[in-house]
């Protein structure tokens, strides 16, 4: 599943609320015109006969389609390539210049075609200072309406995200802890200490620390976003010791990561991800040690290791990668790298700012 995103230009719902606003701001641009023509027909006032519903009716179709013109406008956040570069309507100056060229331009129009109207009982200037005053209180009113309705967009767009990494989060917490609290990897790691406790103490001491280490981390980690990497490999040896305790030999895990991105943040349990990954679906045995390298390099974590796909592949719902995924998306806008070769499969992880 998709993390839902809310898309201006096809959400069904725009075009009807742009149309309902326009006519709600036709409506209250068109109340001052209506008042005053009512007066003067009731008054029978000197010169009302030049006044009529007709050209009322031309007022209002022009009012509305000025309000459609700049809540259109507001409302886009498309980027355009023009000739003197590119435009991008999400920003505020970029649409500053836009209503200003429609506003300078729609002027020229209104002038040109209703100073030749026979009859006008006003003066050209003053008609000029009422046309820009009611074409610029129009043109407010639009720019605020779309501002506002941009707002309430955008923090539906956040409830949403909010919502999605909620649901991925628990999701990848479940199963990390299916993973590492499951009876299978219980019994597994019991069989090993119990095989450790009667050969080596010692061994078995350090056993028991790498695992509780496991769980406290996996326990303290479920609420936090990020960690830092030096906490995340501290976690990774862990989680790795403990593997190459059940892989005796088999597996191999070299570590070149640098001291200068040991502060850089990244979600946790994101290495685990990845070495339960490499360990799962590929052989692991003395015959084809398996060798897994993890890496820094250029703002990202890489892990890598040789493909050596086993002959029955083990079931998978290809969750693990895809969540992690998501919460790269929503927490800086990228995506992991998943790189697989010929002989070589790789997952590179960017490294947030501190």
């Amino acid at each position: 599943m998709e993390e839902p995103k809310i898309i201006l230009e096809r959400n069904i719902e725009t075009p009807r609320i742009l149309l309902l606003s326009a006519v709600a701001i036709t409506f209250f641009m068109a109340l001052p015109r209506l008042a005053v023509i009512v007066f003067l027909k009731t008054k029978e006032h000197p010169g009302s006969e030049n006044i009529t519903w007709w050209d009322f009716g031309l007022k209002c179709l022009y009012s509305f389609v000025v309000a459609i013109i700049f809540l259109r406008v507001n409302v886009s956040r498309r980027k355009f390539i023009t000739r003197v570069g590119m435009l991008d309507m999400s920003g505020f100056f970029h649409r500053l210049i836009i209503n200003l060229f429609l506003f300078l331009a729609i002027r020229f129009l209104t002038l040109k075609l209703d100073l030749h109207i026979p009859n006008v009982a006003i003066s050209k200037n003053f008609y000029r200072f009422l046309l820009n005053i009611t074409l610029g209180l129009e043109i407010s009113i639009c720019v605020l309406v779309a501002e506002i309705y941009m707002l309430v967009v955008s923090n539906q767009q956040i409830r949403l995200r909010n919502e999605t990494l909620q649901r991925i989060n628990a999701e990848t917490t479940f199963e990390v802890l299916k993973n590492q609290i499951n009876p299978h990897f219980l019994f597994n790691s019991l069989n090993t200490l119990s095989a450790m406790i009667d050969t080596n103490s010692e061994t078995a001491k350090a056993f028991i620390n790498n695992m509780s280490h496991i769980y406290r981390y996996v326990l303290n980690s479920v609420d936090k976003p990020v960690v830092t990497l030096a906490e995340e490999m501290e976690f990774a040896m862990a989680y790795t010791n403990m593997l190459q305790e059940r892989h005796i030999g088999s597996l191999h895990v070299y570590v070149n990561v640098s001291s200068q991105h040991m502060v850089h943040l990244l979600p946790p349990m994101s290495l685990q991800i990845l070495l339960e990954n490499a360990v799962k679906h590929n052989v692991v045995s003395t015959r084809q040690p398996l060798e897994v390298i993890i890496e820094t390099k250029n703002n990202y974590l890489t892990v890598n290791n040789r493909i050596q796909e086993k002959k029955v592949k083990p079931p998978s719902t290809g969750t693990g990668l895809y969540n992690l995924n998501q919460r790269y998306i929503y927490l800086c806008k990228k995506e992991i790298n998943i790189n697989r070769s010929g002989t070589h499969f790789s997952v590179s992880l960017p490294l947030l700012g501190q």
